[in-house]
């Protein structure tokens, strides 16, 4: 676990940062699909050297690493070996001495691999700049939590929320992606109201891997001429508009406007996709991906690979903006005139 004395964890079980009076540059980094196996040493490689290059260029304080970081898949990494991947991925991190979080995505474990949520969640937790905690053990779900930054003054000007979207539902893929469920919702604006009541102009950014309902319905109602969604940039890459969504109903972005104080929705799992806007006051953005080795084809694709970084002042403002590897980002939306 990271060790500053700026950094702490409260009596309510919530991590602190002391930003002072200084911006605080976010780094997200999204669908690696690290295999270190026998089959993916080229491609780890260069994933690597991608993600050398987006840290050198943009010196973040904080990286948030937003699920899929890990691939066990025996025909793709040439391993099932999670733990192994777990240990190799924290070293790596650690190598760069800056503060990182940690979400599961709905490939860092896989049927058969050797390890579950615990064991590897017990693997990131021990890194020597891993900001992690498993969560309330009563949750859905493992590596629900909270990252507090605080001003000169001690108080919180901005929350990260960190949650777990799950994997697949009953019998794993066959049943369709799950999604953030009811209790860690509950858990997370009853937490965020508590926060309130410290300073009610806070503001909180949630960080998790599959996108939520809401981002397609945003999307659609864009193409249509709603004028009431912001479009910020990139694109919907994949195939026929493709949204990796849960076919069940989670009311975490309902709960979220409802509450008013998250403002920013970040996640990954379709690499393709890079689109941000804003919607019902909420920005919903895909992180820019990494992945040379999860998706058939994807080592020579190119417009999609990057990171997004994400600038935080002490007065709650953000900033956002992609960071793609080799090129602009696609402003390209399908059935829309520019």
């Amino acid at each position: 676990m990271y060790q500053n004395s700026n950094f702490y964890k409260d009596n309510d079980g919530h991590f602190a940062l002391m930003t002072g009076d200084q911006p605080l540059k976010i780094l997200q980094i999204t669908d690696i699909h690290f295999g270190f196996g026998l089959f993916s040493k080229r491609q780890d490689k260069l994933a690597k050297e991608a993600i050398k290059t987006l840290i050198d260029r943009t010196k973040p304080d904080l990286i948030t690493l937003t699920g899929d970081s890990i691939f066990p898949f025996l025909f793709k990494s040439g391993t099932m070996n999670n733990l192994k991947q777990a240990e190799k991925l924290v070293q790596f991190m650690d190598g760069f001495e800056i503060p990182y979080t940690f979400v599961f995505g709905n490939h860092d474990i896989e049927i058969g691999s050797k390890g579950d949520k615990n064991t590897v969640s017990e693997i990131i937790e021990k890194g020597r700049y891993s900001i992690f905690d498993k969560g309330p053990e009563s949750l859905t779900g493992m590596g629900n939590y909270m990252l507090k930054l605080l001003n000169d003054e001690g108080a919180s000007h901005t929350a990260l929320v960190f949650l777990d979207s799950n994997m697949y539902r009953d019998g794993w893929f066959f049943s369709g992606f799950d999604c953030i469920r009811e209790d860690q919702t509950r858990w997370c604006m009853d937490s965020l109201e508590a926060l309130k009541n410290e300073n009610s102009a806070l503001n909180a950014l949630a960080f998790f891997h599959m996108p939520l309902p809401e981002f397609k319905q945003a999307y659609e109602r864009m193409k249509l001429g709603d004028k009431s969604v912001t479009y910020h940039f990139g694109s919907i890459g994949e195939p026929d508009d493709y949204f990796g969504i849960s076919k069940y109903q989670p009311d975490f972005f309902e709960r979220a406007v409802e509450n008013g104080t998250i403002k920013a929705m970040f996640c990954g799992h379709d690499h393709y996709n890079t689109l941000a806007l804003t919607y019902k006051g909420i920005m919903m953005a895909y992180g820019m991906s990494i992945d040379y080795l999860g998706y058939k084809r994807i080592e020579k694709r190119y417009i999609q690979r990057g990171g997004t970084l994400i600038t935080v002042y002490p007065n709650g403002i953000f900033e956002v903006r992609p960071e793609p590897l080799t090129t602009m980002v696609s402003t390209f939306v399908r059935g829309m005139d520019k």
